[in-house]
């Protein structure tokens, strides 16, 4: 029996979906429908739309990849129960792909209209993938998927068991199946893309990526929002390749330095991967007046960290003409010099240039002072 995906049909009227990660972070995957009447957060979703987004069968049990995902964080469970909801219906696919190939724009009655667009804007702001959001489009940004090297395992095991649910008759491979219904195009990802992310987990340089966001204009360059949501820090069940390994030190060093510095200047200035015109910035801090911006670099070289991390800082702060940054803070696992001391002295005093780097202890969680 051939594929149809006329098949998925979960409600899309119905509102609060995406309220179904912060169930799934909190409890077994299998006593999620014991949860949607209030008892936790005041969480009230449809019975019927939980279980067809999380593919729960009729006696009650889920598939384990939603106990899988938890273990990550609670932007992980987003990710996953975002893409989840994109295939629960034939209309969500349709209208996310188009919007893909419209410059990651979503247009009310574009495919989808009235209630429908609604709640599904809702559910792309709310899991932290809008960027401009409007009655009649939503602008959006997926690209942090594709950061995951633990993720394309799990997506592959959900459009399996979503394909399943459509009649897939598997005498294929889920790529092949995938691939022929065009679910590349969803993603963003051309034919051979595809292939390596979900069975290679391969990671993609940013400039593939631009496919999956939108082009930003905030009029002062810069959408500050305060928090932070932890990644990932712990062992994964996979190869531990070097930029996979130095994404974990990023997570833990990131997550350490926003309460490092919450504690000093309180949490109601600080937020972690804030959106500016040209990227998002591991940490803003706001003062009054200004922003300081924080980039953390992982290599145990101060000079490698210096390099990249200045040129993402001045890419961030100037090239989106945001006028109002006082520095610039590169964060490293490494110690400074005097040498590297003498260079960021140097272009502060002879160029103007507001840069200082900060070193951070992974063995003590220590973070030393500017220098």
């Amino acid at each position: 029996m051939a594929t149809d995906l006329k098949k998925l049909v979960v409600s899309l009227t119905k509102h609060g979906a995406h309220k179904i990660a912060f169930l799934l972070q909190k409890f077994d995957k299998d006593d999620i429908l014991n949860h949607l009447s209030g008892d936790y957060m005041d969480i009230h979703i449809n019975s019927a739309q939980t279980r067809g987004i999380l593919s729960i069968n009729q006696t009650g049990v889920a598939p384990y990849l939603w106990n899988d995902i938890k273990k990550y964080g609670l932007e992980d469970v987003m990710d996953l129960v975002f893409i989840a909801i994109v295939f629960s219906h034939h209309d969500y696919i349709a209208a996310f792909k188009k919007g893909i190939s419209e410059k990651c724009v979503i247009k009310r009655g574009d495919v989808i209209s009235g209630k429908v667009y609604t709640n599904f804007a809702h559910i792309i702001e709310q899991f932290g993938f809008g960027i401009d959001h409007t009655t009649n489009y939503i602008s959006f940004d997926i690209s942090r998927i594709f950061y995951k090297f633990y993720i394309p395992e799990l997506v592959g095991k959900l459009l399996s068991i979503k394909l399943t649910e459509a009649g897939w008759d598997k005498r294929n491979t889920l790529v092949e199946e995938c691939i022929r219904l065009d679910f590349n195009s969803v993603f963003g990802l051309s034919k051979d893309d595809f292939k390596d992310w979900i069975v290679e987990a391969k990671e993609f340089d940013d400039q593939k990526l631009e496919a999956v966001k939108s082009k930003r204009n905030f009029k002062s360059g810069i959408r500050f929002k305060t928090g932070h949501n932890p990644k990932f820090e712990g062992e994964v069940d996979v190869r531990t390749q070097s930029q996979r390994k130095a994404t974990l030190i990023h997570n833990k060093i990131q997550t350490a330095v926003y309460y490092i510095l919450s504690d000093e200047f309180g949490q109601h200035g600080i937020g972690t991967e804030v959106k500016t015109n040209n990227g998002s910035v591991d940490i803003v801090r706001k003062t009054p007046d200004s922003f300081i911006f924080y980039e953390i670099k992982t290599s145990q070289s101060i000079k490698s960290n210096i390099r990249q991390g200045l040129s993402q800082l001045l890419e961030y702060a100037y090239w989106g003409e945001i006028i109002n940054v006082s520095e610039l803070i590169i964060i490293g696992p490494c110690q400074s010099n005097d040498s590297a001391k003498k260079y960021l002295e140097r272009l502060r005093t002879e160029f103007n240039i507001p840069v200082y780097y900060r070193y951070y202890n992974l063995d003590k969680s220590v973070l030393t002072q500017k220098e």
